[in-house]
């Protein structure tokens, strides 16, 4: 199992890190002064003997638990005693890969990693903020502060939000209009905009950074009018906020279905409250099937608890479908830089895959429309069914759905679930932002692939390199790919531009996609700028999709 082996190694590099980020380092202590009050953190250094200050666990919120679950984030109080910012924080409670329940509540907590603390003559160093990734569910703030970042003098702040049902449950109503998850994030942003500065940190030079689910909320950010301002830049890897995963279209159904199933008799949204405030926060994570329909349970992908539409209120994170936001131009502008790898899904169609075997081509073969229609963002169910048979035909023809096939099957469900969503954002924003859009393929195949003796990369490799580029001889291909990708976030984080100038470890010129010249970065064997991505396929795709 290719995909396990991989999470495995991944686990392993982590923890490597942890331990070489830590292993001998004396125990000295920073305080720095917040408006809030004082925190105390900890001096270590990077690899290369750089010193990072380190504050872990600093709360953004009050506890949401007792009568604060499902209600909107608090602002913490302030404090005047000094505070310890030394260890782990919480995760949010969530159910892991194994079946283990971990975590708590009281998780909304952030990490700090700065280069250097204010002095009378340091200059306020610019900030990446890392969304994790989890499909909403799973995920917490990243431990490790990213010796690349930190040795190019950049603060790397590392938050945590509610998942699951806890974060994205609806009544539909003003008693719980949902996207908690979301407003978690907004109020984390408004805590490093007010208190960055006391870390060494720019607050207005932010950019927010995700991955997968990740990059689904920096998109989601863009959108909603209560992020406005808390940014400067955004980089979202292999998500997007029009990813069918990412947006759920039946959140109070869920949430209805799902408290039925946890024993709910009630009709009325404040007895379902009342019944929900009673509920042990472990009863939401054990299972998550229970609160899909039997439609829900043919998507190929699918976090269940993710963003939605809420009704208008005091507060909305999200009053309208990302969509047409998008089409209408309604939307923050900022620097972007977005990509995908050249098979995001591969995984469905190798070993243990969904579609891997002949049995599961041929539930595909046989329920195409089941898997394909629902999503794709229609509002009619007509309208879906006519596209997913235009789907069929542009991939397969009229041949029948085998795993000789799964080249394209892996094409196929890549572009349904993540590039296309992407792709038109890119062109969108070409077209209507006044700020420039930077587009990358990661095609790059390696040792730290998910599937390394498959040609071509999977979701995630792109960042496992940027990660764990450390893991590999410093002359390996490999390495360098991945250093030459650091070097550009970072130039775009510092200077808005990937690229503002070659030489040294960037060796190529990054221009900005624009409608008349698409370009984007092929990150490959070599990485080298192209023009019009995946042009035949998503030429299809903007031929048939709104």
């Amino acid at each position: 199992m290719p995909h396990i082996k991989i999470a495995y190694l991944a686990f392993a590099l982590f923890i490597y890190g942890l331990v070489k980020q830590t292993e001998g380092a004396p125990r000295i202590y920073v305080t720095v002064n917040t408006p809030l009050g004082p925190i105390r953190g900890r001096q270590l250094n990077t690899t290369t003997g750089n010193p990072v200050y380190t504050f872990k666990g600093i709360p953004y919120a009050e506890p949401p638990v007792g009568s604060l679950r499902f209600q909107p984030p608090v602002p913490v109080s302030s404090w005047t005693e000094e505070k310890d910012a030394l260890q782990t924080p919480n995760r949010c409670i969530q159910m892991d890969g194994l079946g283990n329940i971990k975590g708590d509540e009281d998780c909304l907590y952030l990490n700090v990693f700065s280069p250097e603390l204010p002095s009378d003559t340091s200059v306020p160093r610019p900030v990446l903020v890392l969304i994790h990734v989890g499909c909403f569910r799973t995920g917490y703030a990243q431990q490790r502060y990213l010796d690349y970042y930190i040795d190019h003098g950049i603060v790397v702040v590392s938050i945590q939000h509610r998942l699951g049902a806890l974060g994205f449950m609806s009544t539909g109503d003003s008693l719980l209009p949902g996207n908690l998850g979301m407003k978690d994030q907004v109020l984390a942003l408004k805590w490093i905009k007010q208190n960055i500065r006391a870390f060494g940190g720019n607050p207005d030079e932010v950019t927010i950074s995700g991955q997968s689910s990740g990059g689904s909320a920096v998109h989601y950010h863009l959108l909603s009018p209560l992020s406005k301002g808390l940014f400067k830049r955004a980089i979202a890897q292999s998500g997007s906020a029009l990813s069918p995963w990412a947006f759920t279209t039946n959140a109070t159904d869920r949430t209805f279905r799902y408290a039925s199933y946890l024993g709910f008799i009630g009709e009325t949204t404040s007895e379902l409250m009342e019944f929900l405030m009673t509920v042990d926060a472990k009863e939401f994570v054990k299972a998550r099937g229970p609160a899909l329909d039997p439609k829900d349970r043919k998507n190929a992908l699918i976090c269940v608890w993710a963003p939605h539409v809420e009704p208008e209120n005091e507060g909305a994170f999200l009053t309208e479908h990302p969509a047409k936001l998008i089409s209408e131009n309604r939307y923050t502008h900022v620097p972007y830089l977005t990509g995908v790898t050249s098979y995001e899904l591969l995984i469905r169609t190798q070993a243990d895959g969904l579609f891997a075997t002949e049995e599961g081509a041929k539930n595909l073969n046989d329920n195409f429309d089941l898997y394909i229609a629902d999503e794709l963002r229609f509002s009619s169910e007509e309208q879906q069914l006519k596209v997913a048979e235009e789907v069929r035909q542009f991939y397969y023809g009229d041949n029948e759905i085998t795993p000789a096939m799964n080249d394209s099957t892996a094409t196929m469900i890549s572009d349904v679930l993540i590039v296309e969503g992407i792709d038109t954002t890119v062109r969108n924003m070409s077209r209507d932002s006044s700020e420039p859009v930077y587009y990358y393929q990661f095609s790059f195949n390696g040792p730290l692939n998910t599937f390394p003796d498959f040609p071509g990369a999977s979701h995630g490799d792109d960042r496992r390199y940027m990660w764990y580029y450390e893991s590999l001889e410093t002359c390996s291909p490999g390495y360098l790919t991945a250093v030459q990708l650091l070097q550009m976030w970072t130039n775009f984080i510092k200077y808005s531009d990937p690229s503002p100038y070659t030489g040294g470890k960037v060796t190529v010129d990054w221009n900005a996609y624009k409608p008349d010249n698409p370009n984007y970065l092929e990150v490959g064997c070599t990485i080298q700028p192209g023009t019009s991505p995946n042009k035949d396929r998503m030429d299809f795709w903007h031929s048939v999709m709104p």
